[in-house]
């Protein structure tokens, strides 16, 4: 429109900055303002559109409102959708941020359909304020005798809930978190006047509520410190637990004195003796306790976990009695010079998992685990620290349970940073019938300052990995490698990446090797190239479905090396400098 207004004349002022005479600024303001009249005319018209528009789209919204497919689910339907609401990780809380309580705010139809599903409500954590007066900083009278009081409301409330939310799962099996606490010392003088009995008053009501359910106990989660197990065991009877499965515990120490004493019942042995226990996972200071190698539960283990320290011989008793293992987990072994290696194997036929961290050097125990049903293993052990810096050791151990069950093992999970490379090839010429390995970094972290060039060598060559077209049968690592997970790789290129999943690709469809089917690498390094696309099409071009995750290290802040004209001004992330010389208000 005004193209068509504007005159020839005109036209030729917007090819130049020349100044318009007084009769073409005449003109020119007069053609503007009938112009900005049209706009006016326009932008009238527009908002009588827009409120039209406005009004016919609430009378849709509110058609759609009525005609809502969530209208018309049927109550069995929400009740498994209301299910998959809940958090996966963890048991859900009383919060009305999240499922279920949240599902009963949002409509009165909603409300009554999750107050009337059970299965929704057979999950819940309880978390414990602890005692009010105890506190890592130091409390005025004032304060504790304000935090008393606040705790008792908020406990007495919790407690309601927790006895309404339990009741609403009915006769379901229940999955119960508690956690309270750890660290705060109980031990430590609280003022006379607050009596040291009622440190732990405001819990007990709700510790009764909770037991009263225990009947129905089938996975319990506990983290708390000795002191207040002891009074949530006090509750606990012998046959108070038919049904309980699964135990978690992390049984902690107020005091670091405690943990260099003797507690015969520091451990959670009334929740041990439950007749249906099958899956154990705990820590506790004294791990294992005499005690505990004679109860009855070893062989029905199906799971266990061990968080805590242990000797190798004490983790050895506890598997010669573990006979029905399907998974073993032990953070920390610790290898006792009095240790005398065993004459006869620890055989269990139903072992498929095993994943064991030793603190010092290989331990002998590991020979007398004979698992021949083993799928997956992490074995881990530290390089030895010499007076010229770690000393990679022997893994013969290692090779020998890799070898013992190359058959069945399916799984592998190493730290080469702590593997010589000859044992670590050995290694995998030996689990020839993995089909997913994973090799973890030992301690490592993202180090924005590091220098590319100062990033060293891989702790293990990828290359290694790579098929070449006139390798034989035994010449090729893995053969049957499907998912391959690496960490802290420095050095390995992103085109290199490319020529290892071209090999096996082109290896797959010859029939010589399993084709790779995920690929998880996280790089020190930078990324070089986005590979991502062509590693997609190439193997859609052989046949298969490619999982491609690359997680590369941060480009961060812009280069501040030695070679950069910013070099020795401090990053935006060190924060705001102060100005120097300080101004004087």
């Amino acid at each position: 429109m005004a193209s068509k207004d504007l005159r020839p004349h005109l036209t030729e002022l917007t090819q130049h900055n020349n100044p318009p005479s007084e009769s073409e600024l005449q003109e020119a303001f007069e053609l503007r303002s009938k112009l900005q009249e049209d706009l006016l005319q326009v932008d009238t018209e527009i908002r009588r559109l827009k409120e039209q528009r406005a009004a016919i789209q609430k009378s849709v919204d509110t058609y759609n409102d009525i005609l809502s497919p969530a209208r018309r689910l049927l109550p069995d339907i929400l009740r498994e959708i209301f299910y998959h609401c809940l958090p996966d990780d963890r048991n859900p809380t009383s919060s009305a941020k999240e499922a279920p309580i949240l599902l009963t705010r949002i409509c009165s139809i909603w409300r009554a359909i999750a107050l009337t599903s059970p299965l929704i409500w057979a999950r819940i954590h309880i978390a414990l304020p602890g005692n009010p007066s105890l506190s890592f900083g130091t409390l005025s009278s004032a304060a504790i005798t304000k935090r008393h009081l606040d705790f008792s409301k908020v406990m007495e409330l919790r407690c309601q809930v927790v006895k309404d939310w339990l009741t609403r799962s009915g006769t379901r099996p229940l999955s119960i978190s508690l956690s309270h606490p750890i660290g705060f010392n109980d031990h430590e003088a609280i003022d006379d006047w607050v009596d040291e009995s009622q440190a732990y008053d405001v819990t007990e009501p709700l510790f009764q509520q909770i037991v009263s359910f225990s009947p129905r106990w089938k996975h319990v989660e506990l983290s708390m410190p000795f002191s207040v197990y002891k009074k949530l065991q006090s509750h606990i009877s012998e046959d108070s637990l038919p049904l309980l499965n699964s135990l978690k515990g992390d049984i902690g120490h107020n005091n670091w004195d405690d943990m260099f004493l003797e507690h015969p019942d520091s451990l959670p042995v009334r929740f041990l003796e439950a007749p249906n226990l099958r899956r154990l996972s705990l820590h506790s200071s004294q791990l294992p306790h005499n005690t505990m190698i004679l109860l009855p539960i070893w062989n029905r283990l199906t799971d266990l976990h061990i968080q805590s320290r242990i000797l190798n011989a004490d983790f050895l008793n506890v598997v010669k009695l573990c006979q029905n293992l399907v998974t073993c987990q032990v953070d920390h072994l610790e290898t006792s010079l009095r240790f005398v290696p065993p004459q006869t194997e620890a055989i269990i036929p139903t072992l498929q998992m095993i994943r064991i961290n030793e603190l010092g050097l290989p331990s002998d125990v590991i020979r007398a685990i004979n698992a021949p049903n083993l799928k997956s293993l992490e074995y881990r052990f530290p390089a030895r620290l010499c007076d010229h810096g770690p000393r990679l050791m022997r893994a013969d151990v290692l090779l020998i349970f890799v070898e013992r069950g190359a058959s069945m093992l399916r799984k592998l999970t190493l730290v080469p940073q702590n593997l010589r490379p000859e044992d670590m090839v050995t290694c995998l010429h030996l689990a020839n019938g993995v089909s997913h390995l994973v090799l973890k970094c030992g301690s490592y972290s993202y180090v924005d300052a590091v220098e590319d060039d100062a990033l060293g060598s891989d702790f293990f060559d990828l290359h290694l990995l790579t098929i070449h077209i006139n390798s034989g049968s035994r010449d090729i690592l893995l053969p049957k490698l499907e998912v391959l997970e690496v960490d802290d790789i420095r050095q390995f290129k992103d085109e290199d990446i490319l020529h290892l999943l071209t090999s096996r690709m082109d290896a797959a469809r010859r029939g010589d090797v399993s084709p790779l089917r995920r690929l998880k690498l996280q790089f020190t390094r930078r990324r070089q190239r986005d590979i991502r696309e062509e590693a997609s099409e190439l193997a859609k071009s052989s046949g298969y479905e490619l999982s491609l995750q690359l997680d590369y290290r941060p480009d961060g802040l812009p280069y501040n090396g030695r070679l950069s004209p910013s070099y020795g001004t401090l990053p935006i992330s060190f924060g705001l400098r102060e100005p120097w010389p300080p101004v004087i208000l």
